[in-house]
């Protein structure tokens, strides 16, 4: 189940560098032309920290997402390093192509800080809708519970629709008073009420 975990962290976590890295470069890089898969594999290469040489990494698939924008599906050659640690085998690092071995928590660390960051992103925008609404009507929505909340703002205020946080767990919202509202993630952790939830209030 780890081995599991961990190849779904390096996927999300290079699938977002890949997809930054062409929807940035497409444009500047080549001329305006239009994405193929030798161009992608090309661009991909030559991300930064990356050691990769051309067999270990397939470009499966390019989906162009407009004229500016492009999204590349890829396997990408990884190799684990694995120990026993009180007669349980547990992965301990990770190489990507022919880069350097790196400590699994650094890479689960570095996307739980990434995702905190577009959640708080995230409850930034629920709350400057939940002023928008209360502009236009003269009051706070009202709700029994976050998905109920989301569906008032959406889609005249909150567009689009967020449902989750960036972890794709569901948001919590209360009303703590009159005039304020308290929209909660629960963080790397997944479990309300601990020391890593991310909480916005309005006002």
């Amino acid at each position: 189940m780890l081995l599991v975990h961990i190849l779904s962290i390096l996927y999300l976590a290079t699938m977002r560098i890949r997809h930054i890295l062409v929807s940035v470069l497409l444009l500047t890089a080549c001329g305006g032309r239009s994405m193929n898969k030798h161009l992608a594999r090309d661009l991909i290469m030559e991300i930064p920290e990356v050691t990769l040489q051309k067999n270990d990494l397939e470009v499966v698939n390019i989906t162009q997402v407009s004229g500016s924008e492009a999204i590349a599906e890829t396997t990408l050659k990884a190799a684990f390093r694995l120990e026993k640690h009180r007669g349980f085998w547990v992965v301990r690092e990770v190489r990507l192509g022919h880069g350097q071995w790196e400590k699994v928590d650094n890479f689960v660390r570095a996307l739980d800080e990434v995702k905190i960051a577009q959640t708080r992103e995230m409850l930034d925008r629920i709350a400057e809708a939940i002023g928008k609404y209360r502009e236009s009507s003269g009051a706070l929505p009202a709700f029994k519970d976050y998905l109920s909340l989301s569906d008032a703002l959406s889609p005249n205020y909150l567009t689009p629709l967020i449902r989750l946080d960036a972890w794709k767990r569901p948001l919590q919202a209360e009303r703590t008073g009159p005039d304020s509202i308290v929209i909660r993630s629960a963080g790397p952790d997944g479990r309300f009420g601990t020391m890593d939830d991310i909480i916005r209030t309005f006002p």
